[in-house]
């Protein structure tokens, strides 16, 4: 990957990692709680095939850069901002977690800038019937046990005691409590029928951090969405079920090359 800064319209700056054929289709990557560079095998895989646009989101490498960022509205136009600097029209978007929460609330702002949407795992949703974990409440160093089903798939294995991932996951912790604490819905549900893009929900069956009941929830009130339930990962759903959630993936987004070439 090649890390790139650009020079927004909004006089913000925005750290992006490129990767693949600038000339192949472009598909921009939303990272999970662990950031960019711990997404690094997403990324190579996706580059394989696509021009890969993977921002650092705001608050993981500064919690200073937030001050600007008020509420979710306006971290989803900085994110039109970024597609803007990078003049990209449109794109195919898919994220993680956190990053697959910012998809969704980036699709509902701006629908004509998704031509297509991943949501991994996502963040954005409360159901009273079965609540997402209260994050802020565990250790950063306990937080492996929430987000993995097999210890033996966290950073460190299941001792998880991983430091530099600790340290990230702690900054991603920081950063997604400014937009999911107290309640993680700050009104994504009222704006989820605005997404235009077809749009494929991935969950593990065994997440206890955002139960898989999620995932019917997101396709419930999205026009155009369908689910896939990875049996036998948590909530860091690639780490633990590579291989059958990026065959699902590549799948959903190769229909878009079928439909464009129909």
């Amino acid at each position: 990957m090649q890390q790139h800064t650009l020079d927004l319209f909004s006089n913000h700056q925005q750290v992006v990692f490129r990767a693949g054929d600038p000339h192949g289709p472009p598909l921009v990557w939303l990272h999970s709680l662990y950031g960019v560079e711990a997404d690094a095998p997403i990324i190579d895989a996706f580059a394989k095939t696509y021009s890969v646009y993977a921002p650092l989101t705001p608050g993981f490498a500064d919690l200073e850069e937030l001050d600007a960022i008020r509420d979710i509205h306006d971290l989803a136009l900085h994110y039109d901002d970024i597609l803007e600097a990078l003049r990209l029209p449109t794109a195919m978007i898919a994220g993680h977690s956190l990053g697959a929460m910012i998809g969704a609330e980036l699709a509902a702002h701006v629908p004509q800038r998704v031509s297509r949407l991943v949501l991994a795992s996502p963040l954005g949703l409360w159901n009273e019937d079965h609540p997402v974990t209260d994050i802020f409440g565990v250790p950063a160093t306990e937080m492996a046990t929430l987000l993995y089903a097999d210890l033996s798939h966290a950073p460190g294995g299941p001792s998880t005691t991983d430091i530099e991932a600790v340290v990230a996951l702690a900054r991603g912790m920081a950063t997604a409590a400014r937009f999911l604490w107290p309640i993680p819905d700050r009104g994504l549900a009222r704006r989820l029928h605005r997404i235009s893009a077809p749009t494929l929900i991935v969950h593990g069956a065994q997440d206890r951090f955002v139960p898989p009941e999620y995932a019917d929830d997101f396709v419930r009130r999205m026009p155009d969405a369908s689910r896939q339930i990875i049996p036998e990962a948590g909530h860091m759903v690639f780490a633990e079920a590579f291989d059958p959630a990026m065959a699902a993936v590549g799948a959903f987004l190769q229909q878009q090359k079928v439909e464009a070439h129909a």
